[in-house]
């Protein structure tokens, strides 16, 4: 994974940095040589001993014993580089201590056991939500030390409180969830009384996880000119395989599941992820087939009308995998809740085929089905940012599966930026839809609540919509526009959310009439105007204009359709590029 090749090239770094102070640490310049190998975040020498699944931050408090050099800057280096070495010997005897302790805790959701208190050992089981297990010891790495089956096991003290959870639908992180694990936390600062366990678990109460999503998807309902695989209505069990690219990695996962427009119960016998061969073949690892479950079971029923959050399981993988996720439906509703425009290759077929790779018949379809987000549990310094929008955020015009969305590659750039690569980037465009209007979830305005400040982790909007409200529009609807930003700002802002807007990009060929072009230009003018209600904006309208005439698009930029309206590959890959470039100033 991507976070064990950051742990290796940092031990490498800091190791060449110890044998620097060796022979210079006297020199005046200490300090100046120091730096770049301290200015790595704790989390990043961390991932040497621990992961995202099972998170346990470590700092040079932590390990201060180890080393003691005659300098400060010394000490800093000497003593995560020790950490680093520590981390990938296969030396338990000399790798940690353990303070004893007994104490009776539960887990807070499902997790696994290791047999030595970091994830470079074996796992030898796992425990489920609100299992009781009897505490007996606190290694110097922040896990905790357990019976387990007749002999011992560790697990990270992240997932260990002390008082029992009430076993529901995982939901994002609580208040009292965190108060629960505060306690367990202080607890184990009590019982510990050497100087480096009492760092490590100060340092863990310091480094918070949520939910954050890492991909998601706007529903819609099935129009009757939907065309649908003849086996989504057939009455059978069928088989579906759909893949998704997650922009955050993860070892701990959950799905929203939305039967939001169905008339019948959504019936899942079976739920399965893995990571995909291929965006283009239906093959999956089958080595890495994890199961998903809801409140304990692996049938998975969602009623008519309504959306479910799946348990917690623990599934590695890295940012930008292909991952697939195959559901054996039993019961299909009468209508189906789907997105329209999935831009990649999904299959279904009949029969129970959720774990095999025996889909020689299956049918090919390029809609999601159901899914409606994917979450991991991450470190609270980052976040979501979700971009809502129409067929421009959507990436109408694109070739399938070639994730060229302006989305897709603000979460290329995001990962490769060591300083943003907490964030992920959710795609909420829904082609064809206006953003004014209320009345459902077919709306920009409409969909505020569900697909802004619903989605786990939120902490930024993209606006880029109201190019079809310009479209319909009949007279000067320019006010309405910009009333209906600011409602949904204000919505954002309670929420705690903060919003930027996109200047809206030319109409094109269809869509162009001077009245348009007027509402564009005055909705334009407000939102990058100091009275803009927005906390930022992206000029994109003067970005991919004609330096002939703003009123149209760069021939480079716009797409085969020649429509004049939607972008080519290469210009929603340069608008991901501009607001990417915004992203790096503003959230910094």
């Amino acid at each position: 994974m991507k976070k064990l090749k950051k742990s290796l090239s940092l031990i490498v770094a800091l190791m060449m940095a110890l044998s620097v102070f060796t022979g210079c640490a006297s020199s005046s310049q200490d300090t100046e040589i120091t730096e770049p190998a301290v200015v790595t975040s704790d989390a990043e020498v961390t991932e040497a001993v621990t992961s995202t699944e099972e998170v346990t931050t470590t700092t040079e408090a932590t390990t201060t014993e180890a080393v003691t050099t005659t300098t400060e800057a010394t000490t800093a280096v000497t003593t995560e580089a020790t950490t680093a070495t520590v981390a990938t010997t296969e030396e338990t005897t000399a790798a940690y201590t353990v303070e004893e302790m007994n104490a009776t805790m539960y887990a807070k959701a499902s997790v696994n056991v290791r047999s030595g208190p970091s994830t470079d050992y074996d796992r030898i089981g796992h425990l489920d939500e609100g299992e009781e297990v009897t505490v007996t010891g606190l290694a110097s790495t922040g896990w905790y030390r357990i019976s387990f089956e007749g002999g011992e096991g560790y697990v990270s003290n992240n997932y260990l409180v002390t008082e029992k959870p009430v076993t529901t639908t995982a939901t994002t992180t609580t208040a009292a969830t965190t108060a629960a694990t505060t306690a367990a936390t202080t607890a184990a600062t009590t019982t510990a009384t050497t100087a480096a366990t009492t760092a490590a678990t100060a340092d863990d109460t310091s480094s918070s996880e949520i939910w954050i999503a890492a991909w998601g998807s706007a529903m819609q309902t099935a129009w009757s000119s939907d065309t649908l695989p003849s086996e989504a209505s057939s009455g059978s069990t069928v088989t579906i395989r759909q893949q998704i690219r997650p922009s955050l990695d993860g070892d701990e996962v959950r799905f929203v599941i939305s039967n939001e427009y169905g008339k019948t119960s959504l019936v899942i016998d079976s739920m399965e992820i893995a990571i995909l061969t291929s965006p283009t073949s239906y093959k999956i690892d089958t080595s890495t087939c994890t199961t998903v479950t809801y409140n304990g079971s692996t049938k998975i029923t969602v009623p008519a009308g309504k959306t479910i959050t799946t348990d917690a399981i623990s599934f590695s993988f890295d940012a930008l995998d292909d991952i697939a996720v195959t559901m054996k439906v039993s019961s299909m509703p009468s209508t189906i809740t789907l997105h329209r425009a999935s831009r990649c290759t999904n299959w279904i077929v009949t029969g129970s085929h959720v774990s095999d790779n025996s889909w020689s018949s299956a049918s090919e379809f390029t809609m999601w089905y159901f899914l409606a987000e994917m979450d991991v549990m991450a470190d609270s310094s980052g976040g979501a940012i979700v971009c809502l929008g129409d067929s421009l955020t959507d990436g109408a015009s694109i070739t399938d599966n070639s994730f060229t969305r302006y989305t897709d590659k603000m979460a290329e750039l995001l990962q490769a930026d060591s300083n943003l690569s907490g964030y992920s980037v959710i795609n909420m465009g829904a082609g064809g839809t206006p953003f004014l209007g209320t009345s459902d979830n077919s709306t920009g305005l409409g969909r505020v609540t569900r697909d802004i400040v619903e989605v786990a982790g939120v902490k930024y909007c993209i606006v880029y919509m109201g190019v079809n409200d310009i479209n319909g529009a009949a007279s000067d609807i320019s006010q309405k526009l910009i009333d209906g930003y600011e409602k949904l700002i204000k919505e954002c802002h309670e929420a705690g959310i903060l919003v930027i807007g996109c200047t809206i990009t030319p109409c094109g060929n269809d869509y162009y009439s001077e009245l348009h072009e007027q509402i564009r230009q005055t909705v334009n003018a407000y939102i990058m105007s100091s009275d803009s209600a927005f906390d930022g904006y992206v000029d994109l309208a003067s970005a991919v204009a004609s330096s002939s005439d703003s009123t149209k698009l760069q021939s480079q930029y716009s797409s085969w359709w020649g429509d004049g309206l939607h972008f080519s590959e290469s210009g929603y890959r340069f608008v991901g590029t501009t607001i990417y470039n915004y992203l790096k100033n503003f959230i910094s």
